[in-house]
This record gives C-alpha cells, sequence and structure tokens, in this order.
C-alpha cells in the first residue's frame, strides 16, 4: 500500500476578484451670441470730397471686422439728413431675427453693397450727435434697433457738430455748449440699466490738419469720451481719447497704416462684448458602467463632485442624491436647466437632490457585486474526507455535503445569496464537486479556497 498507494494533493482557486468601476464626465453650456446693433452715421456733406480713399476704404473694412460671434445688424446712415429722413438707411444681418427689418433695396446682403459717402448734402449746418440721437429714437420704436442688444455709433466726418461746438471770434476760441449732449446722454440710461453697452465711436479729425477740415475735440471726440466713461467700459483705459479714432494721418505715416488704423475701431469693443454663457443644470447623471452589467454593485456607488478649480465633495447618498433604477433602458432628459435636455438612455441614474451646475464635474465610482460561491470543485476524484480551507481557516466537515463527490460534474457554482437569483449571472466550473450547505462558510469574491485531500485509485 505505501509503495503503490497515491500521496496526498492539494487543489487551489480564487475566486474572482471585486473590480472597480469609474466614470467621470462634466456638465456643459450653451453659448448664445450676444444681439449687437451697429450705426454707421456717416459724413455726406460738401466736405466729404475731401476724405481720401484710404479712410472711405478702412470705413468698409470696418463692417467686415465686426465680430462673427455676434448677432449683428450693422445699419449705415447719412450724417446729413436727407429727404427720407430717418429712413435713408441700409441694413445688413447676419441674424435670424427678423422684427423691425426692412425689405429690398434698404435690405442689403454684404458690406459692398454699401453706399458710405452717397447722398451728397450742401447748405446744412452739421449736427451729428442730433442725427444719431433722433435715428436711435426712430429707429427704437420702429424695432429696427433692438431693446435686448449693444448698441454701437459709429460717427464718421472731417467735420464738428456746429450745435456744440463753433469757432468764437470774440475769444479766439471755442464754445462750448456742454448741454448739447444731454439729450443724446438721455439715450444711455436704459441700455445701462439692462445690462447692455451703448458705445459711440467716432472717426474725425482731432486737429485742423488740412484745408476743409476741422478739429471735433469739442464735439464727437468729447462724446466718445463721455459716454464710454458713463457706460463704464474698461477696454480702453489710460486712453485719453477712448473710442475716438483720428482720421488725420500721423506723422511719417504711410496710407496704408492709416488705413489700417481707421479699421481697428472694433478690435477693443469687439473683445468688450462677450458672447453669454447659460451654465446648464442637471437632475439626472447616468451610472453607464452598470447598464447591461447585473454585476455591479448598486450599494456601493460613490457620488463626487469635482469643481473647476479641481477641488472635490463627496456627495451623501439619500442626502445630496439618490439611485434611480427605471427597472429596463429609458429615455431621460438629464438637464433640467435652461430647458429640458440631454436626453441619455439608461436604466441606472444618479438623481440630484440639488441640480448639478455647470461648471461642475461629477465622478462616479462602484465595485462589482461581491459573489458567494457554495461549491468547491476537485479536479480529480478524493478520497473522503477532504478538508477545504477558506482564506486559511478550515470548514466544519458538517458543513460540507460530498455525496455528488464520486462524479464528475458542469455546475454553477455560485450560491443563490444572500437573495434568491444572486447566482446569476453564472459561474460554471467542470470537476468533481463538495457542496459548502451552510451559508456561514460561503466563499465570495477575492476569497482563496485550498482543498486537502488525497485521489482515489483508479
Amino acid at each position: 500500500n505505501e509503495q503503490f498507494g497515491t500521496g496526498g494533493q492539494s487543489a487551489n482557486s480564487t475566486a474572482n476578484p471585486l473590480t472597480s468601476y469609474a466614470h467621470q464626465s462634466c456638465s456643459n453650456f450653451t453659448l448664445i451670441k450676444p444681439k449687437v446693433d451697429v450705426v454707421y452715421v456717416v459724413d455726406n456733406s460738401d466736405s466729404s470730397y475731401y476724405l481720401a480713399n484710404d479712410i472711405k476704404n478702412a470705413l468698409r473694412n470696418t463692417v467686415d471686422t465686426l465680430s462673427s460671434d455676434f448677432d449683428y445688424r450693422v445699419i449705415g446712415t447719412p450724417l446729413i439728413q436727407t429727404a427720407n429722413g430717418d429712413n435713408d438707411y441700409q441694413v445688413m444681418t447676419n441674424s435670424s431675427d427678423l422684427a423691425g427689418l426692412p425689405g429690398s433695396p434698404r435690405r442689403i446682403q454684404n458690406s459692398s453693397e454699401f453706399t458710405f459717402f452717397s447722398n451728397p448734402s450742401s447748405g446744412y449746418n452739421e449736427r451729428g450727435i442730433v442725427r444719431a440721437n433722433s435715428f436711435l429714437s426712430t429707429h427704437k420704436a420702429s424695432g429696427l434697433i433692438r431693446p435686448n442688444a449693444h448698441t454701437i455709433i459709429v460717427l464718421v466726418s472731417n467735420g464738428r457738430d456746429t450745435s456744440i461746438e463753433t469757432q468764437s471770434a470774440s475769444n479766439n476760441g471755442v464754445d462750448y455748449n456742454a448741454s448739447g449732449f444731454a439729450s443724446a446722454l438721455s439715450q444711455l440710461q436704459g441700455k445701462k440699466n439692462a445690462g447692455y453697452q451703448l458705445r459711440f465711436a467716432s472717426a474725425t479729425a482731432h486737429t485742423s490738419c488740412q484745408s476743409g477740415w476741422f478739429s471735433s475735440q469739442r464735439s464727437y471726440v468729447q462724446m466718445s469720451r463721455e459716454i464710454y466713461g458713463y457706460t463704464g467700459a474698461s477696454d480702453q483705459s489710460g486712453d485719453s481719447t477712448p473710442d475716438a479714432y483720428d482720421l488725420c494721418a500721423q506723422p511719417n505715416e504711410t496710407a496704408l497704416n492709416r488705413e489700417r488704423r481707421v479699421s481697428s475701431i472694433f478690435t477693443t469693443i469687439n473683445s468688450s462684448i462677450k458672447q453669454v454663457l447659460i451654465a446648464h443644470g442637471y437632475r439626472f447623471w447616468p451610472i453607464t458602467f452598470a447598464e447591461n452589467n447585473e454585476l455591479v454593485d448598486i450599494n456601493e456607488i460613490q457620488v463626487v463632485k469635482i469643481a473647476s478649480n479641481g477641488s472635490r465633495v463627496n456627495l451623501v447618498k439619500n442626502t445630496d442624491w439618490t439611485y434611480q433604477d427605471n427597472g429596463s433602458p429609458m429615455l431621460i432628459d438629464t438637464r433640467e436647466t435652461p430647458s429640458a435636455g440631454e436626453p441619455v438612455t439608461g436604466r441606472h441614474f444618479v438623481r440630484f437632490n440639488n441640480l448639478l451646475m455647470y461648471p461642475d464635474c461629477v465622478l462616479v465610482t462602484s465595485v462589482s457585486r461581491t459573489e458567494y460561491y457554495d461549491y468547491v470543485v476537485l479536479p480529480r476524484k478524493p478520497l473522503l474526507p477532504v478538508i477545504v480551507k477558506v482564506n486559511g481557516v478550515e470548514i466544519p466537515q458538517s458543513a460540507l455535503n460530498t455525496s455528488q463527490v464520486n462524479t464528475s460534474q458542469t455546475l454553477n457554482i455560485k450560491a443563490p445569496y444572500p437573495t434568491t437569483a444572486d447566482e446569476n449571472p453564472p459561474v460554471v466550473r467542470t470537476g468533481f464537486m463538495i457542496q459548502i450547505t451552510n451559508p456561514q462558510y460561503y466563499y465570495r469574491s477575492g476569497d482563496n479556497v485550498e482543498s486537502l485531500y488525497t485521489p482515489a485509485g483508479i
């Protein structure tokens, strides 16, 4: 017996270990193009004949430098009012907002169609500020100038507003009518209170730099400065003449450089008007790794909110969020504000008690569901008794059923524990089976199982 018998054997196995699951994603936002109405009030007096082509080209170019991030209307009207009054204008727009817009021919499609410097007039005093104010008043009422839009006036002239500043022989200087600004300033209050900018960009002569040109320091330049300060803009901080652009050539300046300088009217204004960011608010967050995977332990779900600065807050289950199981996959709008949307098809969701808002991100984690096993598998038919140890601790013989150990079988070795149907999805093994009859001794995910036995003879 000692010479021809079979020695003791051991079989070792490890139950499927727990698996970690994690999914991080972030909330979203919507960028809304801000509405911007630009009104060009362009010199059409006899003196405009003396404006060089580079200035006229630069003016046309400014239309195309307006940011495409804006929902804009660009309107051109003559500085000296013609027989058509405030209805002498052209408008170009990229907006789907058609309220208050005219039809053809005043509605044009591109900047090359603007007829700036046409309709020349003579014999009229230049009152550019009054003219701009009149046009705004008329077309605020008509709907052409929108109430929920930033408004930028661009006045182009090589003269000055004679209703505000006049040359006086008595003091050899310039008379300044400060009250002339009052009506124009009255246009500002409503815009400012509603959070919209009203800017007065003047492209005029800052000195009497050539024959027929007049310095507009005490009218148009001053108007640009006053409105800039009144609206609280800061994009030209430190500039002594904010929003005022000098048409006079600078020392040693080429015509091309002057054209580029005048074309930069919107450079700073574009940057001062920001797109409107609308934060999204979420009621539901999908647990993506749980979909179609019954191995995930829903009870072990952890939810972490991650702020834009990287700080983390552990959200408390049933206080900050609850788990929602729809039973089967269905389409749910995850976003609640600014409107319902961002639908996701799924079964498992986190439901936030307070909306999760942009720019926060969410990290959802869990582990695989703990599996319990009630069968030990031996590769060979054993002689009894068999010693079974789980993590080094022996299971009592009274908790082992060896009635099936003599025949090799293919079985699902998972136990229906702690609830019925927990044996699914199955873990199927083939071998000689010893059943553990007492749930107290079931082994589970990650446990090490060691069986000590003597194989039966052939």
